[in-house]
């Protein structure tokens, strides 16, 4: 399958002989690190090998259209019920950097005794099946081939089906998988012993299969109720899955611990949180870090949560990590919508280029004082940990001794409290017999087959892991429930033509408008809502509310539900201009040595647009062989035209950046007034730019032609040539 950059993913070819398909590749993939690699203008201390192709961050354009990527591997968290929607986002999110990508399971397949099948609807999450990561890791492929890096796919092996679910995604080509049976036991409800029973298998199997793991301490820092003060039992955490890691035999390279600063603003963040993570990083030298980003204090606002972030990834520039994680911005108020997945890969990544060799200029304090933080963090843990081992740890989950909100050795006594005899699964530990053949090479623990030093499936002709032939696949269980049954519509109406917004789901027509109604707070909030409804949303729901001030207004996020569905080929278009080349340009003004005046209007002092479009040294119009006289900013409007008769000039260049109260659309007017006043209106081409202009609108004010953001001086030119050609 091939992708091209100019064309939606064909989720028929997608899912076609699927029953086919083997993973082309197996095993986590790093990025390379590239020292004092030249990217435009910047040599970088901290990047990777460039994709070959990407959305460069907006602000590329002032250098050049570049887009460096960093040295770590970045992640972006997938939710939205339907994995051929997912499929799509992935797409997006590889193009902006993303190279690691988590799938989210459906609510409640923790619970579920062994694998699902098919292509079930899912809640919060997908329902992870043969079919679904086939048909991920089948599309992943092409976007690695059209991104030019490999992208690493990941889910979940924990719950009640373990190692059922890993030996799943050794045989299917996944990269990386949570696997913690803490997790399933404090925050799962399932029972102790089949947890850590299971765990042991799991993990052989991952080791074998080359999939990175990721553990589950970060859960402890989301559900406490004070997250700044679980930090010794993070630490504990984290030591007791990584030791267990090891014995099932997961060598540390394929060890990452899932770590998370506890803390947000307004709480002194970095205050709190550095010494901790350098308390970590110091105590697991070794095995690998995924610095995760925080989700406890998440609220409705995208940008709170955007900041917040920010400084997460800070203090993974200051110490180490692997792997940069994001979390969406509104993950604190719904299932995360498709540009918010982008939007949380993005902070991440400009955070981290911004830091590009921050080690270079500062360091961590290695005073008394700091280092004293530190060493009480890892006091505090180990302390912790001996009160375990003392009493055993079956007893300490049983008096509820995890996720209390007291700041150990303190304690609360609001712990969450397991009974290691109950849970989910429960008597289902069942002693290995003597004699026991394990179906798989991968296998923790004694094994019949395989004693003389052979493969152990040699003995029975073969495994799933050794042989995908011997794999059975089951399509689809559901006949109603599926893929295809999803796809009618959306498929119909992509055939026809039509197009709807979309946010989670394809064609959901949910969109989102901000509003600012100047009333208190509940009044505020009501109008919103009553507005909402005449702009024709269905449904709508404030999603996130700010007080600017009690009496003065609010800001509100409203989302609703727009059913409209458009015609592609019936909408209206700006026509765009065919470029002349560059030499049947320079040809023409060089032989009639053409002569423009330009100048920034009104009482605007912006001059950095206008000097890329007219000096040589930014590819601007001089480069061509016009003659560019540069009036400066704040100039008159009549001072251009006065300018233009000195010169004989043959166009005037107007900027007008400032657009308030349509003062940009007065300065076109007036000019275009002006030289009909004085009879050079004829003669003279009047050409507007700027960030808020637009060429219908410029035309309608008067003007030849206005150009808006992002324009060069080669358009202008083109512009002026060809116009100039014709008279």
């Amino acid at each position: 399958m091939k992708l091209h950059p100019d064309q939606p993913l064909d989720l028929r070819e997608v899912l076609a002989d699927l029953e086919h398909y083997r993973p082309r590749r197996k095993g986590w993939a790093w990025r390379r690190h590239v020292p004092d690699q030249r990217v435009g203008p910047f040599v970088y201390r901290d990047t990777s090998a460039p994709l070959k192709n990407s959305v460069p961050l907006p602000a590329a354009g002032y250098f050049g259209g570049i887009d460096p990527q960093g040295d770590w591997v970045i992640t972006t968290e997938i939710a939205s019920g339907r994995f051929e929607d997912d499929l799509r986002r992935m797409r997006m999110a590889a193009w902006h950097g993303a190279d690691h990508l988590m799938v989210i399971r459906t609510t409640g397949q923790s619970h579920v005794d062994g694998l699902l099948e098919g292509t079930p609807e899912g809640i919060g999450g997908v329902p992870v099946t043969r079919k679904q990561i086939r048909a991920t890791r089948k599309t992943l492929d092409a976007v690695e081939d059209e991104v030019g890096r490999p992208i690493n796919f990941h889910s979940y092996v924990s719950g009640l089906a373990g190692p059922e679910m890993a030996v799943l995604f050794a045989e299917e080509g996944v990269n990386g998988a949570h696997q913690d049976p803490q997790y399933n036991l404090l925050y799962r409800d399932i029972n102790l012993h089949r947890s850590f029973v299971d765990a042991a298998e799991a993990k052989r199997v991952l080791a074998d299969g080359g999939i990175l793991q990721l553990d589950g301490a970060h859960n402890a820092n989301a559900t406490a109720k004070e997250a700044w003060k679980v930090t010794p039992e993070l630490l504990v955490q984290h030591a007791l899955n990584t030791a267990y890691s090891r014995a099932a035999g997961l060598p540390d390279a394929l060890i990452a611990l899932s770590t998370v600063p506890p803390t947000a603003p307004p709480a002194p963040k970095l205050r709190l949180d550095l010494p901790y993570a350098v308390a970590l990083r110091e105590l697991f030298a070794g095995v690998r870090f995924r610095a995760q980003q925080n989700t406890r204090y998440m609220e409705a606002d995208t940008l709170e949560a955007s900041v917040t972030h920010v400084l997460d990834t800070l203090i993974s520039r200051l110490t180490s990590a692997d792997i940069q994680s994001t979390i969406t911005p509104d993950e604190g108020r719904n299932i995360p919508w498709h540009y918010n997945n982008i939007a949380g890969v993005n902070t991440a990544r400009q955070t981290l280029l911004g830091l590009d060799g921050l080690e270079e200029l500062v360091g961590l304090k290695r005073d008394a004082a700091f280092r004293a933080q530190v060493r009480e963090v890892k006091e505090r843990a180990v302390l912790f940990l001996e009160e375990i081992l003392e009493q055993g740890y079956e007893s300490a989950v049983a008096a509820g001794q995890f996720v209390d909100s007291g700041h150990y050795p303190e304690r609360h006594g609001d712990g969450i409290v397991r009974d290691p005899a109950g849970g989910d699964g429960a008597g289902t530990v069942i002693e290995r017999a003597p004699g026991y053949g394990a179906p798989v090479c991968s296998h923790f623990g004694d094994n019949v087959y395989g004693r003389g030093g052979e493969k152990p499936c040699a003995a029975y002709g073969g495994c799933t892991l050794c042989d995908p032939a011997k794999i059975v696949y089951i399509d689809e269980l559901d006949p109603e429930d599926n893929v295809d049954r999803r796809l009618e519509q959306p498929l119909a109406e992509r055939a026809a033509g039509l197009l709807r917004p979309e946010v989670e789901k394809h064609g959901d027509g949910i969109v989102c408008v901000t509003l600012f109604v100047p009333a208190d707070p509940r009044t505020a909030e009501a109008a919103a809502l009553e507005l909402a409804r005449h702009m024709g949303l269905a449904a709508p729901e404030v999603i996130s509310r700010r007080v600017l001030h009690p009496a003065e207004g609010s800001v509100f996020e409203v989302k609703g539900v727009l059913d409209l569905a458009l015609r592609a080929a019936l909408l209206p278009g700006e026509e765009r201009r065919e470029l002349l080349p560059e030499a049947e340009i320079e040809a023409f003004a060089r032989a009639r040595d053409l002569r423009v005046v330009a100048a920034t209007v009104g009482e605007d002092e912006h001059s950095v647009g206008i000097r890329e479009i007219l000096d040589i040294k930014h590819g601007g119009i001089e480069k061509y062989g016009f003659c560019c006289r540069y009036l400066g900013t704040s100039v008159p409007v009549e001072r251009l035209l006065e300018a233009a008769a000195e010169e004989d000039a043959c166009a005037v260049l107007l900027s007008t950046i400032v657009t308030h109260a349509g003062i940009h659309e007065q300065h076109m007017r007036r000019l275009d007034a002006l030289a009909r006043e004085r009879g050079v209106r004829e003669r003279l081409l009047l050409v507007a730019g700027g960030t808020q202009v637009t060429d219908a609108e410029a035309r309608a004010c008067g003007m030849d032609a206005g150009f808006g953001r992002g324009t060069t001086g080669r358009e202008v030119a083109s512009f002026l040539v060809g116009r100039l050609r014709d008279r």
